[in-house]
């Protein structure tokens, strides 16, 4: 632009604007130096203001529940769960232990979702083992979904009878809970 001498500057194109990054965004701060009365070529060069762009980290459980969220994380940052330690309630067969978040937690770049990942443990029952009289024979512990197996429970012979072992009643099936 070509401004006569003596006379102040002032830049036509609006206010300049540069790109954000994710971890700065812009705002216009004025020029480098004062904008003054021309007395020779000069070049103002505009300045920006960065401040750090703050991103929603949320936390939520294996079934999609959100445990937290965060909308105010800066660039860079690690964010640290604060609530509650994650809990699955267990099934018949399973026992759950809450294991960690995935994707690993780690410096904030963008949004970002964590999830809770739980380690699964195999239940076991007890299974009580008795004679036909209802005296305990045995307990033995067994996974679930494995058939439990015993020696031939005996009963002492009598003047006037022989016993031999018949089976187990009722029938000996795979475990699903806690069984006499």
């Amino acid at each position: 632009e070509n401004v006569p001498y003596g006379t102040s500057p002032s830049y036509i194109g609006g206010t300049p604007t540069t790109a954000a990054t994710a971890q700065y965004s812009y705002t216009s701060a004025g020029c480098d130096t004062e904008i003054i009365a021309v007395t020779g070529d000069a070049t103002y060069k505009a300045t920006y203001t960065a401040t750090v762009n703050k991103y929603t980290v949320t936390w939520i459980d294996e079934d999609g529940t959100v445990l937290e969220t965060d909308e105010n994380v800066p660039y860079g940052e690690k964010p640290v769960y604060n609530g509650e330690e994650p809990t699955k309630a267990s099934t018949d067969e399973f026992s759950y232990k809450f294991d960690k978040f995935t994707p690993v937690v780690d410096y904030i770049t963008g949004d970002i979702t964590f999830t809770a990942t739980f380690i699964e443990t195999r239940r076991s029952y007890t299974i009580t083992w008795v004679n036909d009289d209802d005296t305990v024979i045995d307990t033995t512990t067994v996974e679930y979904g494995v058939v439990p197996a015993h020696a031939d429970a005996t009963k002492a012979n009598t003047a006037e009878y022989t016993y031999t072992f018949a089976g187990w009643d009722p029938e000996v099936v795979a475990v699903t809970g806690n069984a006499t």
